[in-house]
């Protein structure tokens, strides 16, 4: 059994939880699920049952968390199926491993023989592949990858091959609406229609493809012998002279990027500004609800705002931090996690032994010993029952 890419998907998502283990939670933090939050019932929005989900996932082997209300679980026999926040199996457990998650209202799961079967959020079948692939739908659409012709290519929601069937050399998921292709020459960008709107010419290694569009921006190669960076809009348009050695995303209006001119890390807008220039030796990551991880040389740690200002300093409190997700960040302590609040004070107790997400849709799975569990954003879990 293929366990290893159901565990790998896990290293791959804001209302606190009221009485009797239920709890009302937020929206799902990835754009997909909001994408299709309009086309899909509310069933989402709804609470959650601490106490039919402990029974339900009742010797687990490994949980992953809630997306668009659903979240794939394996249980003691290794077989994975999907269930959802009230408890019940919407996906029974028969399926070698899940790849990814529910996205654009569609999971895979992967028979033990390799099909590749996608179903719906009611759990109905929608369609079946014998090609593998990245596989999680964006935007409508799903890449694959066939073995037969060693090239990537792109399907709809009723499993048919989309744009023709044109295949490329390498090619990755849609993300804000383009997905970045490869023809064995150099990268370019496709839109929803197919259409190559970018042509293939910037350069970089087949596995190092551009990071794709978010917030209508991508980072692209522009100087290859440099390994110097610009960001282009959705038309191929470079938006600003400035390079950089980076190729972040924006987030939240900002990308984090290594400035020449200052010799260190920074934050800059969408006019390539350097807004934010952090200390010498210290080192960003992206904002996520308004704060920004930053290291500060050795094991020190803390959170700057979109100004710039130090709002958190953990100091070296914590091993490992992580980004905010619906007002809590996961750290580490030792060999165990626990979450803090925005104002750094530890409200879930380091006590798990391990916790690859981020909370999604008011839970996240973690393990406490050798059993693994749903904690809430108030700190009831599964593990009270």
């Amino acid at each position: 059994m293929k366990k290893n890419l159901f565990l790998v998907s896990l290293a791959a998502g804001l209302l606190t939880g009221c009485n009797m283990g239920k709890g009302t939670d937020g929206q799902a933090s990835e754009e997909d699920s909001v994408a299709v939050s309009e086309s899909v019932s509310a069933e989402e929005n709804k609470g959650y049952d601490l106490e039919a989900l402990a029974k339900v996932i009742e010797g687990a082997e490994t949980l992953m968390g809630f997306s668009e209300g659903r979240a794939s679980v394996e249980n003691g026999d290794e077989k994975v199926g999907v269930i959802d926040k009230m408890g019940n199996v919407v996906i029974p457990f028969e399926y070698g491993y899940s790849v990814f998650r529910y996205s654009d209202g569609v999971i895979c799961c992967v028979s033990t023989n390799d099909k590749w079967n996608y179903f719906d959020r009611e759990g109905k079948l929608l369609f079946s592949s014998t090609d593998g692939g990245p596989s999680q739908f964006h935007d409508g659409f799903a890449c694959k990858y066939s073995s037969e012709a060693g090239k990537y290519y792109f399907i709809d929601k009723k499993g048919e091959k989309a744009f023709g069937g044109k295949m490329w050399e390498w090619a990755d998921d849609f993300s804000d609406g383009m997905a970045s292709v490869f023809d064995g020459r150099g990268w370019g960008f496709i839109n929803t229609e197919g259409e190559l709107v970018i042509p293939c010419k910037y350069d970089s290694a087949a596995e190092q493809n551009p990071g794709g569009f978010s917030e209508g921006l991508a980072a692209v190669v522009i100087v290859p012998e440099r390994d110097l960076f610009g960001y282009i809009d959705k038309t191929g348009k470079q938006v600003f002279p400035n390079l950089y050695f980076a190729d972040t995303q924006f987030s939240e209006g900002l990308a984090w990027v290594w400035d020449r001119e200052s010799q260190r890390y920074g934050y800059i807008d969408k006019t390539g500004k350097l807004v934010i220039k952090l200390e010498q030796n210290w080192n960003g990551d992206s904002f996520h609800e308004g704060l920004a991880l930053v290291r500060m040389g050795g094991n020190k740690q803390g959170f700057i705002d979109t100004t710039g200002k130090l709002v958190i300093d953990l100091g070296e409190e914590y091993d490992e931090a992580f980004q905010f997700q619906e007002g809590l960040a996961r750290v580490r302590k030792d060999k165990s996690y626990g979450f803090i609040d925005t104002t750094g004070k530890l409200v879930i107790p380091c006590e798990y032994t391990s916790c690859y997400e981020d909370f999604s849709e008011g839970l996240v799975p973690a393990k406490k010993g050798e059993k693994w569990g749903y904690i809430a954003r108030d700190g009831k879990s599964t593990f009270d029952f």
